[in-house]
């Protein structure tokens, strides 16, 4: 029972930890432009999202066409590392999650 219970409490710290990177990714690459990501991840649904940032990225980079320092990145490593720490924390707050944002976060 304890394993169980041990095992539970890491699976949970382990996707905050993810939501926890996804939020300094954000921070660092994209709020100048979006603001915060609290209120940035709920003009899509989790699905969205998740459909947004898997896709050839394309769409993402037809958003961004005026910075093409952003393009670049995009194509980058750094970014295949750090998308899915992004999207988990955009669906987060998405428009059908169940997390609002408060006002000290």
């Amino acid at each position: 029972m304890r394993f169980i219970i041990l095992l539970l409490v890491s699976i949970v710290f382990v996707f905050g930890a993810h939501e926890k990177r996804g939020q300094k990714y954000y921070l660092k690459r994209c709020s100048s432009c979006h603001g915060t990501g609290k209120m940035w991840g709920n003009v899509a649904t989790q699905s969205e999202w998740k459909d947004f940032l898997n896709k050839d990225l394309n769409e993402l980079k037809s958003f961004h066409t005026k910075n093409p320092e952003l393009i670049k990145y995009l194509d980058s490593n750094e970014f295949k590392k750090e998308k899915n720490r992004l999207r988990r924390f955009l669906q987060e707050f998405a428009s059908d999650s169940e997390s609002i944002p408060s006002c000290n976060n």
